[in-house]
C-alpha cells in the first residue's frame, strides 16, 4: 500500500466500507503520495479523512482531487473552498446500464421478498 501510494501519479478509490477501509486514506497516507498526484473517490466517503485531505489540498501537498462521495451528504464543508477539487453529487453509479441493472436488482429483490412472505 505505500509503495503504491508513493509511485500513483493518481489514485482512484473503488471500495466497499469496512473496518479495514474506514479512513483507509488519512494524513499518513497523504503524505506518501506525490505532490501532483491526484485522488479521486467514487466509492464511500468514509473510506477518507475529509479533514486530512482538505489540508493536504489547502497546503499543496495533493494536486488535486475528484470527490463524488462524502461521509455526510449533500455536502457542504470546507472542501467546497478549494480551487484543486472536483465535487460531484454522488453522481459515480448515473450510466444508464448500471441505472438499469439497478433497477433490474432492485425489482428482483422486491418480488423475492413478496414471495417470502406468502
Amino acid at each position: 500500500m505505500n509503495k503504491l501510494m508513493q509511485d500513483s501519479d493518481i489514485i482512484s478509490l473503488h471500495l466497499s466500507l469496512s473496518d479495514k477501509t474506514l479512513k483507509l486514506i488519512n494524513q499518513d497516507r497523504l503524505a506518501l503520495m506525490k505532490k501532483d498526484a491526484i485522488l479521486i473517490n467514487t466509492s464511500r466517503g468514509e473510506i477518507i479523512d475529509e479533514q486530512a485531505v482538505y489540508d493536504a489540498l489547502k497546503s499543496n501537498k495533493l494536486a488535486g482531487a475528484g470527490l463524488d462521495v462524502f461521509a455526510q451528504e449533500p455536502y457542504a464543508g470546507p472542501l467546497t473552498e478549494l480551487d484543486n477539487v472536483v465535487i460531484t453529487p454522488h453522481i459515480g453509479a448515473y450510466a444508464k446500464e448500471i441505472r438499469t441493472q439497478m433497477e433490474i436488482e432492485a425489482t428482483n429483490n422486491l418480488i423475492r421478498g413478496l414471495k417470502e412472505n406468502d
